[in-house]
């Protein structure tokens, strides 16, 4: 019980640290100092330190003052020896606020004076305030999700980086590290010829030549790829940038120019988004995407005239360079004080103010520390309504933080309690400082350190608002997981009317080693029409006597018509050559899966039902296993193998061979 009460009572004290006090836009011999520490408790938890500006007895803190970019060390003395170790970090109180999207790097540990062996950490937060890396924490399974490093990869990183054997019995123990304002990604483009014989993917690779740019902050840049042997025809191109949905969130490219062999090309408007959620991308020739992805967006705030192919492919016919200039930009926004005062006879709703209401508003750009202001012409009486806006918050920065830090009335602080933030429209974000409609928190009601008890939409006193002049309020914007909002239900005569219209059932197939394939029916390379031969065919590629380079594998599919309740069957009977193709050998299915019209609301909404799927391979034993994806398209999917949402198929399994059949059936209910 002694040793769960101290640990609650460090994570306490780790999470009620202040946030900073200066703007993330402000230049940075300007920031404020924050305090840079070393967590710490030994394996007892009998000594332990937090950041406290007070050590406990017997510990001695050395803290460093942080101001921005540049060698630090901390460290702790005991008067007794720290016999072991449970958990140790280095900290930087504030620092997700004062220093947004910085990382620390560890350059040396000393124990008792001595010099320790160590690996790689990363840079994280687990409260959105407190900026860490962990040296020792065995709580820790893998790098959370914002995990970023000074080198750009996390992949080779850890949160246990010391053997805590080293710190058997320790008097001293102290940690340089470098903090760097940016992290180093890399900026490259993905490429693949008409045949995918010149191919590039951010690796090393045979008869290419790659000018890749290091990202160290938002700005311009140019990447390229020059081929040893033209590269002929274009089957895909886009730019990325290897780590930029951790350290540059929300973030967006902007291409200026495209150049072929040294001339410049026409480009239409992309757009930025992420396969991954790690990659940053802008699609320059995708024939894959068929409809834009829901990550989707642009430095101008509309991707409605933005495409995955900006380019025509002509125009790569025959490749000896390839260079693209583009610029790095951060997504803005724009924040400001709403107000109604006693009578509503002064009122700001915006950035520019109103009638006897001169407002000063602020460029939000990131997590950060902002200052916005009210400025009345006449003195303002009493209080009807006040909150902090970010205008489009909830789009340009889906899930963050808002916490009110300090209220100013004439110049005078006044007493905050503690709000919340959340959205009335899914459009504004904000935090309430006096609203007296609200007398239940909404269900989008959020704080960044996860604790809602006490939180109201009434935070400062009316009676403060008396003969204002000037209202001041100063407020942390803090990074937050986006948040995923549920579609809207379908009704039930929507769900009629869609179900007399008829489905249709379809197999698909992806091979592991050689990609032969039959996709989705509304998949750009499946797409189910006269003018697309693969979706009634086995494809592979490979074949260089064929104008796209596929391979007709041939194979018979029986796919079917859904009419009502009840089972249907879809199969795949292979040709003469199996899963061969010219490629070689398949030996294992990425995916084996059932597309279907059927759309994802329908299901997801519970109007329809797809149960009891049964699967046949080969000669193999008949299989159950039912996989319902309805997150993924606008249509449901059956899924029996993904390997991109696995981690291990769910049965074990022969590859077909030649005239062998695949055979899937499964149940539809709710007619």
């Amino acid at each position: 019980m002694k040793k769960t009460l101290s640990i609650i009572l460090a994570l306490v004290l780790a999470l009620s640290l202040s946030f900073g006090c200066m703007s993330f836009a402000a230049a940075e011999e300007e920031k404020a100092a924050q305090t840079g520490y070393l967590m710490y408790a030994d394996a007892a938890w009998a000594k332990q330190y937090w950041g406290e500006e007070t050590a406990p007895d017997g510990v001695t803190a050395k803290n460093a003052a942080i101001t921005g970019e540049g060698e630090y060390t901390v460290g702790l003395e005991f008067a007794e020896a720290a016999e072991g170790l449970a958990f140790t970090a280095v900290g930087i109180n504030n620092g997700e606020s004062a220093f947004p999207g910085y990382t620390i790097e560890i350059t040396a540990i000393r124990v008792n004076g001595e010099a320790i062996a160590f690996s790689k950490g990363y840079t994280s937060s687990d409260d959105g305030v407190i900026t860490r890396m962990n040296v020792y924490n065995e709580w820790v399974s893998a790098p959370p999700a914002d995990a970023r490093s000074f080198d750009g990869k996390t992949d080779d990183a850890a949160p246990v980086i010391v053997d805590k054997e080293a710190f058997a019995s320790v008097t001293s123990v102290e940690v340089d590290f470098v903090l760097h304002r940016y992290a180093l990604d890399t900026a490259y483009i993905m490429y693949a010829d008409a045949a995918w014989a010149k191919q590039y993917w951010n690796a090393e690779a045979e008869g290419v030549t790659a000018t890749n740019a290091v990202i160290n902050g938002y700005g311009d840049y140019t990447v390229g790829l020059e081929f040893a042997e033209n590269a002929e025809g274009l089957a895909f191109a886009a730019l990325g940038i290897a780590n930029g949905e951790k350290t540059y969130p929300n973030a967006f490219l902007k291409i200026n120019e495209i150049r072929v062999n040294g001339e410049a090309i026409t480009v239409s408007k992309g757009y930025t988004s992420s396969d991954d959620g790690v990659t940053t991308r802008m699609n320059i020739y995708n024939e894959w995407v068929s409809a834009l992805p829901d990550d989707a967006h642009s430095f101008d705030g509309t991707v409605d005239d933005a495409s995955a192919i900006i380019v025509d492919k002509e125009a790569f016919a025959s490749v000896k360079s390839v260079e693209i200039d583009f610029s790095l930009m951060p997504v803005t926004d724009v924040a400001f004080i709403a107000f109604a005062n006693a009578d509503w006879s002064l009122q700001n709703w915006n950035a520019e103010g109103g009638e006897g209401v001169k407002a000063t508003a602020v460029t939000v750009d990131g997590p950060g520390t902002y200052t916005v202001s009210l400025e009345f012409e006449n003195a303002s009486e009493g209080l009807a309504f006040a909150a902090l806006y970010v205008a489009n918050g909830e789009k340009t920065f889906n899930g963050y933080f808002i916490d009110v830090k300090e209220i100013k009335i004439n110049g005078e602080a006044i007493t905050v309690g503690k709000g919340y933030t959340s959205s009335d429209d899914g459009i504004t974000t904000r935090e309430n400082l006096y609203n007296e409609w609200v007398s239940d928190l909404p269900a989008d009601a959020r704080r960044a350190d996860g604790n809602l008890e006490g939180a109201s939409p009434v935070v400062v006193d009316k009676a403060a608002f008396t003969g204002v002049k000037t209202i001041e309020a100063t407020f942390d914007y803090i990074y937050g997981k986006p948040i995923v909002k549920d579609e809207a239900v379908m009704t039930e005569d929507e769900a009629k009317a869609l179900k007399e219209t008829g489905f249709h059932a379809y197999i698909g197939v992806q091979g592991t080693d050689t990609y032969v394939f039959r996709n989705s029916w509304n998949d750009t390379y499946g797409l189910k029409d006269d003018e697309h031969p693969y979706f009634y065919q086995l494809t592979g590629w490979s074949n260089p006597d064929t104008a796209d380079g596929s391979d007709n594998m041939g194979g018979t599919f029986e796919d079917t018509e859904i009419k009502g309740d009840g089972v249907y069957t879809v199969s795949l009977t292979t040709g003469d050559r199996g899963f061969t193709s010219l490629d070689g050998e398949t030996t294992a299915f990425n995916m084996l899966y059932v597309s279907t019209d059927i759309p994802s609301k329908l299901v997801s909404s519970g109007f329809l039902t797809i149960s009891d799927v049964k699967v046949k391979i080969g000669s193999g034993a008949t299989q159950e296993y039912t996989s319902i994806n309805t997150e993924e398209g606008e249509y449901t999917r059956i899924d029996v193998i993904n390997t991109y949402a696995q981690s291990e198929p769910p049965f074990g399994y022969t590859v077909p061979g030649a005239n062998e059949t695949i055979t899937i059936t499964f149940t539809v209910s709710g007619y």
